[in-house]
């Protein structure tokens, strides 16, 4: 397992380096991530948990439209297929949540109000079962954003819902990224069915 934390300052400065032409990320509202070639895989079946983790009352995500879980799970139903005959695959979310958090500031009676930012981390693990649910090898991304925080609700939600909106954009690259680099033999190029798959535990040295 390999997880790389990317922080918010420039856009996608950490992720370019993770792939060299990440695709732009579509404008107007909603996540969909049709529009990008699915990661065709080696098994019968994907099951998409739909579990949602709780962050606890700090967290901005969970009331979003859709929530910072159901982002994650829109993501990997949008790049997954089936493309094998035998095993299954389970697409995890981990974490979802943006939390409110007090910015450090100067101590003392008359110091000023440091204010609040937005914190969103995403991480998602797509596991391989095989005979007696037996894991044959996963993937696991995370990503991390910080944006300001808004003390009017409803800015907040706007800052929020960006907030997460480019987080989910940056877990896809990184998703793929690290599919490509943990789980390159259970993916299948080309429209033909795949061929049985590899046997035994996929290990890889990090």
């Amino acid at each position: 397992m390999n997880r790389r934390h990317l922080l918010l300052l420039p856009p996608l400065g950490v992720l370019a380096a993770c792939a060299a032409s990440p695709p732009p990320m579509p404008e107007g509202p909603g996540i969909s991530y049709t529009y990008l070639p699915k990661l065709r895989l080696n098994v019968a079946s994907i099951d998409i948990d739909e579990t949602r983790p709780n962050a606890g009352p700090t967290d901005v995500g969970r009331s979003l439209q859709p929530s910072a879980a159901e982002a994650v799970q829109i993501m990997g139903r949008d790049r997954l297929a089936a493309f094998g005959t035998q095993h299954a695959a389970r697409f995890i979310t981990v974490r979802a949540a943006i939390l409110r958090e007090r910015l450090p500031g100067q101590t003392g009676l008359f110091a000023p109000d440091p204010g609040e930012r937005l914190s969103c981390t995403l991480t998602c693990r797509l596991e391989i079962r095989g005979a007696n649910d037996l894991r044959l090898g996963f993937a696991e991304a995370t990503v991390s954003r910080t944006a300001p925080s808004e003390s009017n609700l409803a800015a907040r939600e706007r800052t929020a819902t960006s907030l997460l909106r480019r987080a989910t954009f940056d877990l896809n690259t990184e998703f793929e990224f690290q599919m490509r680099r943990a789980l390159r033999d259970w993916l299948v190029e080309g429209e033909r069915a795949a061929p049985p798959p590899p046997g035994g535990v996929m290990r890889e040295s990090l």
